[in-house]
């Protein structure tokens, strides 16, 4: 392939980039891209990707990693690579999530672990609750005399259990006596089980992961060999445990690292995300920073808002610009005030279903967001919703060991969508050619083997006939069950792992195909006709639900935020740096309209008074919801 001057490079599919984007583009050295809320954080990872692909700045016999934090995430950016790069480019752009990455050393090096940290071949993910880790402390240090000199300052370094596990390497000389037993204490209650089978979270695959690549040159060089040029997203939520490892397999080599995120944007402390993390990239990797002043997203009035709140988290930032428009008459923000749940959800109802019918608008256009608990609202929004002819759903419901917004986001459940799309008769060019392009890809075919290619159409075409006839059969629990196991073994296991390097070791892809299936009867089992199972399936219809955290990297039309409370919100303090971030990130996901709404039944607004004050200092109006329902 003929590959472009670096000079003569331009975007794809875009017009142009913002200055400051050009700049960390073509630097050439390890970057780090502050890019506030609807910057375009993954357009310029796709862009800078391609940018590398196709000038030959990345050789061709390397390739880019890319490490985002959530699994959609690191789809979508793959998705937006292969759009704007030719497949011999785009092959050789690796996007994965932290998590995928270190369980796929675990499962493909177990045997270089030391046999007592070693899990067993197959083995659990878990994900332990924080009443479960305090357990954990209790059981620990009720094995020791409490007068044991130091056991009570360390016991206090644990109650940051992400922190700690994540300043702590396996086989260390520099650990102290007590810190080596407390990892070893904590890694034997997750591998060693009477049954043989272990049962290991993400932090601790994590540290095993850590060590194989800090232990083993030839893992470690390995890596550094194949990916000369590695992204990070979403920076600011990265954790003590994750900047360990990215440090233990990258430092000190010739890898160019680009680091984006926003630090106004970390609502990952819970989860260990280290605070300091830019300015410590910066210093260990030689990089410099770039930050990006256009928001691609909100509208002038909601960036003007969203900069009230930015200020509150940082005295310094600096204002962006937007290349939106005002699209919508009446305020860009205001808060509903109800009584009780049923007036919340009543006016809710109401609100969404005459905004949605007077601007033509779709159920996918707005988002209901929530600090946590989702299902403590999915019941009374639902009523009221279905009352108008709307449907909700719960993208953070948890479906075996996954949960449906990262299933939905899996290539397997893609692959298998558009199977069912066009088995339905619903006719969609675009969504043939990419399918076809999947299968090539997924049976390994030559692009220059005329023949190949021509098999996998023929092949392609002849399941998409059969499953036309089968679903013109009547929706049957033995007719779906039929349907999904016939379209797996097309897309075939053995091929998804090959294709697939996530899916290449460990039980990956069991997991997933174990949430499909389940998914998939749930669905065949609340619907009468083909036609509604595929829109249930997809959720094309459906409102989301989901938590704050979750709907990091989305947008949508008009943000809905439920639950501004005391009791939602129990942990907030005032002034709160993280708590503020989360009231930023719920915000800025608005592209027209953002609505916040209180409801004096679920709790007071004391400990919340912050966020109240800075929106009325932002000029958002509030609104009292009378008994009737209707403001």
């Amino acid at each position: 392939m003929k590959f472009i001057k670096p000079e003569r490079w331009q975007p794809k599919g875009i017009d142009d980039l913002e200055p400051n984007a050009w700049q960390a583009l073509k630097r050439q050295e390890s970057t780090s891209v502050i890019a506030g809320p609807g910057a375009g954080k993954t357009e310029f990872l796709a862009q800078k990707a391609a940018y590398l692909l196709e000038t030959g700045l990345c050789p061709p016999n390397k390739k880019i990693l890319a490490i985002s934090f959530k699994t959609d995430a690191a789809k979508n950016l793959s998705d937006r690579v292969k759009e704007r790069c030719p497949e011999e480019l785009s092959n050789r752009f690796i996007s994965m999530t932290f998590d995928a990455f270190t369980k796929s050393l675990v499962d493909r090096f177990r045997m270089a672990l030391p046999e007592r940290h070693r899990p067993s071949k197959r083995y659990e993910i878990a994900f332990p609750s924080s009443h479960q880790e305090k357990q954990l402390i209790s059981r620990f240090t009720n094995s020791f005399d409490n007068v044991q000199v130091g056991i009570y300052n360390f016991t206090q370094r644990l109650l940051n259990m992400n922190q700690f596990i994540g300043s702590v390497r396996i086989g260390d000389p520099k650990l102290s006596w007590l810190e080596e037993e407390f990892l070893t204490f904590w890694l034997n209650q997750q591998i060693n089980y009477a049954d043989g089978l272990s049962r290991v979270s993400f932090p601790a695959l994590n540290r095993l992961a850590e060590y194989i690549v800090r232990t083993n040159d030839h893992v470690r060089f390995s890596i550094r060999a194949s990916y000369p040029i590695v992204f990070v997203d979403e920076f600011q939520d990265t954790t003590f445990a994750q900047y360990d490892f990215l440090s233990s397999v990258f430092k000190s080599s010739e890898a160019k690292v680009t680091a984006v995120g926003d630090y106004k944007q970390r609502i990952m402390g819970w989860a260990g995300a280290k605070g300091d993390v830019f300015h410590q990239f910066e210093a260990d990797f030689s990089a410099h920073r770039h930050s990006l002043l256009l928001n691609h997203r909100s509208s002038p009035e909601l960036v003007r808002i969203q900069h009230v709140i930015a200020q509150a988290i940082d005295r310094e930032v600096r204002e962006v610009q937007t290349s939106n428009n005002n699209l919508i008459s009446g305020y860009a923000a205001c808060i509903f005030c109800s009584d009780n749940i049923n007036q919340e959800a009543a006016h809710l109802a109401q609100w969404i279903a005459s905004d949605m019918l007077a601007r033509s608008l779709n159920p996918r256009n707005y988002s209901i967001l929530v600090r946590q608990k989702p299902e403590d609202y999915e019941q009374q929004l639902s009523y009221y919703l279905a009352q108008h002819g709307l449907s909700l759903r719960n993208e953070s419901v948890k479906i075996g060991q996954t949960t449906l917004q990262d299933l939905l986001a899996e290539e397997l459940t893609i692959l298998f969508s558009t199977l069912l799309r066009l088995g339905l008769g619903r006719r969609n060019a675009q969504a043939w050619n990419q399918l076809s392009s999947d299968i090539q890809i997924l049976r390994n075919t030559n692009q220059e083997d005329e023949k190949a290619l021509r098999q996998v159409e023929r092949d392609l075409t002849k399941f998409i006939s059969t499953l036309r006839m089968l679903m013109q059969q009547p929706l049957t629990r033995k007719n779906g069950h039929d349907v999904f196991e016939r379209t797996i073994k097309f897309i075939n296991s053995d091929d998804l792992r090959s294709s697939f390097s996530r899916y290449a070791t460990g039980d990956l892809l069991e997991i997933n195909l174990a949430a499909l299936e389940a998914f998939f009867t749930n669905c065949v089992d609340t619907q009468i006709s083909w036609t509604g199972l595929l829109d249930v399936f997809e959720g094309t219809n459906h409102i989301p639900l989901m938590t704050i955290h979750k709907s990091k990297g989305l947008e949508f039309d008009t943000t809905i935020f439920m639950g501004i409370d005391d009791n939602a919100w129990w942990s907030y303090r005032p002034g709160d740096s993280e708590g503020l971030s989360t009231f930023f990130v719920a915000l800025s996901r608005a592209k027209q309209r953002a609505i916040f709404s209180y409801c004096q039944q679920r709790g007071q607004r004391v400990k919340v008074a912050d966020f109240y004050a800075l929106l009325t200092t932002a000029g958002v109006q509030e609104y009292v919801i009378p008994p009737s329902g209707v403001a």
